[in-house]
């Protein structure tokens, strides 16, 4: 049974259980006591600190989403080309992945498990980042760095499949880093 460090505040310790679980077991195959149990307390005393297994849930996606829509306010004040822009945004989208991998699996794949309303919440959320990709393909095809006929919701639904897919197999231990690994996967999506 896992043990928190002392200098850990309850609440870390019991999000950090849930997002190594959730990422391992998936939202459903985890239950309060596992989260508990890692967390190395009586079931019960987690309510002291959380009302419900999808509070967390809730916490890790909108909190890595949120991660994610930061990037939004970079591209704002970006003056790069679109070209440019959209390799800042997988650069810095790969940037968030590598920070916490696990948490970046729960984010992309277990937001389908909150109950209304926080699942449109999280919807809405994750819209609003597709959308920032969509405007930028959008100006590229305007300004002409990207081909006019370029269906820009495949696109988008391409690049984000593939940047999100990232936490399934990065290792920060692997041979490349986030920025060199963000750099050539630019490279690959734009420029194939």
């Amino acid at each position: 049974m896992s043990r928190p460090q002392s200098s850990t505040k309850p609440r870390t310790a019991i999000t950090d259980a849930a997002v190594k679980l959730f990422s391992e077991h998936g939202y459903t195959g985890t239950t309060m006591r596992d989260i508990a149990e890692e967390v190395g307390v009586l079931a019960g005393s987690l309510y002291a600190h959380i009302d419900s297994k999808e509070t967390l849930l809730v916490e890790i996606v909108e909190g890595g989403i949120q991660e994610f829509l930061a990037i939004e306010r970079l591209l704002e004040q970006s003056t790069e080309p679109p070209e440019a822009r959209l390799r800042i945004a997988i650069a810095e989208h790969m940037r968030v992945v590598a920070a916490s991998p696990k948490r970046m699996l729960v984010v992309f794949h277990q937001w389908r498990f909150l109950s209304e309303p926080n699942r449109a919440r999280a919807v809405v959320m994750r819209r609003r980042y597709a959308q920032n990709f969509s405007k930028i393909i959008e100006a590229g095809k305007a300004s002409g760095d990207f081909d006019p006929q370029l269906d820009t919701r495949v696109a988008v639904l391409g690049i984000l499949g593939a940047l999100n897919w990232v936490p399934e197999w990065y290792s920060p231990e692997g041979p490349m880093g986030a920025e060199e690994l963000g750099q050539k996967f630019a490279q690959t999506l734009i420029s194939g």
